[in-house]
């Protein structure tokens, strides 16, 4: 039940929009104890299934947040989130119907599994937004009584030197209210503040019209695998042409073919005729071929336009776009969430140390140069991966506009057990392995860096080989780059390095086993700014040790060397040995991670307090 608004309520942030990406900023800016007030428009979190995988750099988020454990519980296990498989239909009698067009790992599944586990302590989750926004909703309202309000709605946002008005309708009694807030996260989906705020999106414009249906059905008689978690239709009409629809296991009890409920999805061009519901429901039946008596009760069916759209600005004075509201893109990739769970992380820690005194304003404009290049790479991978998707189709034989007798001739060779039939699915074979740009992309998963945004501190060493395919991910304690995953022990217990970050907002220093003058340094810097900054010498005569060598392996400094690590998990700072003053080097680096990077260090004329002024 929603609490009673308060009129002209006083809140630090104001949250536009309660999906996935307000409610993760909700949660992180709570765990920051910074006070917020989110309001979303529709009554409840999203009835569609929409996304589900959640990859493993956004599972590391989620596990700072407390709620990884949570989702892995609700969402399927692994065992039943390993591959993706396209079949040539579900039903059907022809000689290439009910076959198996191709099967891969997927998502850090399968084959997949060991090479993502070497990146991240956190393996890929699986779970629908029908299901993750309610988990997320109850995490948030335990940590904001009060701060969770749907069925309200924004209408007017303005904006003065010292703070922000936001204008809100509550849609049940039909009363608005005002809100005093300093900064607002537009997690909208771009539906109002963009407008608001005059900022467009840039890039391909609505070039498909995207249909979901929510059914529940049991398919089990259909699937031929128990670990996928999409199956893909690619059926031959009986006109001649390919057919495409998506079949994905929803859950929520059971996983895999046994699944209670799926998501079916596929595409027509824009601007075609508006398809009413049955004629919908009719043409699914058709694409998958399934037994006219078979039962599948339609839940919902959800319709959006397909774009490939980049905000031009992410930061408009107080104001802060997220997720969808700053980018949009195909579902290809599993993309979408996950960029908007990690631009609401990157965002909240700033916020907080902005609102709360060490860091200056200036920190909250790297959040657009840090993560626009992100959302643009996301966004172009996105919709090459769906026209990727579409090329296998010349891999068939089958060619859009031909005979339809010569296409069913193509499709039965394809499957025929000669010669041809074996060089046939060979070649077609070649063209599915490029569709790995879309199932295995770990390095755009995890290999972007902040290293050009000019909000770390470099330390000289060049960008190491990129992976134009975005499958390879080298991880390195470069600055800009995501801290990489190792195991450590600490005080006898296996422990990886992001667990390190004891506190919410809290900075890390990993030093060497001879590097204590660097962990000294972090704790005056720390009591001198009023920022924790939690710090170890590993491998030193300290509780953290690195028995396995894989730290020692990445880290890319000595043992007198060391690492800064910011709250969000990416290293700002990377000394490769000893230092004559580790603590002024340590020092402008923090400066810098803060926003504050043109104040004078210790030393050099009017910087920060003395000793006798420090925070306790």
């Amino acid at each position: 039940m929603n609490a009673t608004p308060t009129p002209d309520r006083h809140v630090p942030v104001l949250i536009v929009g309660g999906g996935g990406s307000g409610l993760t900023a909700s949660l992180a800016l709570s765990d920051l104890g910074v006070d917020t007030l989110l309001i979303e428009r529709h009554p409840t979190t999203s009835v569609q299934p929409k996304a589900h995988i959640l990859n493993a750099r956004t599972m590391e988020i989620f596990d700072h947040l407390g709620v990884a454990e949570d989702i892995h519980r609700e969402g399927s296990p692994a065992e039943n989130r390993a591959a993706m498989v396209w079949l040539s239909s579900l039903g059907g009698d022809a000689p290439y119907d009910r076959q198996v067009l191709h099967r891969t790992s997927a998502y850090g599944g399968g084959e997949l599994a060991e090479r993502y586990a070497l990146a991240s302590a956190q393996p890929h989750a699986n779970l629908g937004q029908r299901w993750l926004e309610p988990l997320l909703r109850r995490h948030a309202e335990k940590r904001a009584p009060g701060g969770l309000l749907f069925h309200h709605e924004l209408t007017a946002l303005d904006e003065d030197p010292d703070g922000v008005t936001a204008t809100v309708l509550d849609r049940g009694s039909g009363q608005t209210f005002t809100v005093r807030a300093a900064y607002v996260v537009a997690a909208d989906g771009g539906k109002t503040i963009g407008r608001l705020r005059s900022i467009p999106m840039e890039g391909t414009p609505t070039f498909l019209e995207w249909i979901n249906l929510h059914v529940r059905a049991d398919f089990s008689a259909f699937i031929p695998c128990d670990d996928t978690v999409v199956n893909r239709v690619s059926s031959l009409a009986e006109d001649g042409t390919l057919q495409h629809c998506g079949v994905v296991p929803m859950g929520p009890d059971r996983w895999g073919r046994h699944s209670e409920e799926w998501t079916l999805m596929f595409s027509r061009p824009p601007g075609a005729a508006d398809l009413d519901d049955d004629t919908i429901v009719a043409m699914v039946r058709r694409t998958l071929k399934l037994p006219d008596d078979h039962p599948m009760d339609v839940e919902s069916i959800s319709r959006w336009p397909v774009e490939g759209t980049v905000a031009r600005r992410f930061r408009s004075g107080r104001v802060f776009l997220v997720g969808d509201a700053a980018h949009r893109h195909p579902p290809s990739g599993a993309l979408g969430l996950n960029t908007g769970v990690q631009d609401s992380h990157n965002l909240a820690w700033k916020l907080a140390l902005v609102l709360g005194g060490p860091a200056d304003d200036a920190l909250l404009d790297t959040y657009e140069s840090e993560r626009r290049p992100v959302a643009r790479r996301v966004v172009e991978r996105a919709l090459f991966s769906l026209f990727n998707q579409i090329a296998f189709t010349a891999g068939t034989g089958v060619v859009q506009g031909a005979h339809p007798d010569w296409n069913r001739a193509q499709m039965t060779a394809l499957f025929s057990d000669t010669p041809d039939g074996e060089t046939r699915r060979a070649v077609l074979r070649e063209y599915f392995d490029t569709n790995r740009i879309t199932t295995a992309h770990l390095g755009l998963e995890m290999g972007y860096d902040y290293a050009d945004a000019g909000s770390v501190t470099s330390d000289g060493t060049p960008r190491p080989p990129q992976d134009p395919l975005g499958l390879e991910y080298e991880q390195t304690a470069r600055p800009g780059s995501r801290l990489p995953h190792a195991w450590l022990t600490e005080d006898g217990t296996r422990t990886g390095t992001h667990r390190l970050h004891r506190a919410p907002g809290s900075f890390l220093l990993l030093a060497g086993a001879e590097g204590t003058a660097w962990v000294e340094a972090a704790r005056l810097l720390s009591r001198r700014y009023g920022v924790r900054i939690d710090a170890y010498a590993v491998g030193g005569e300290g509780a953290v040790a690195d028995p396995e060598g894989r730290w020692r392996k990445l880290r890319g400094h000595d043992e007198h060397g060391a690492v800064l690590v910011r709250p969000d998990g990416f290293v700002t700072m990377r000394e490769r040995s000893a230092c004559a003053d580790p603590v002024r080097v340590v020092e402008q680096a923090l400066l810098t991670a803060l926003g504050r990077d043109r104040e004078a260090v210790a030393g050099d004329g009017p910087g920060p307090r003395t000793e006798e002024g420090d925070a306790g």
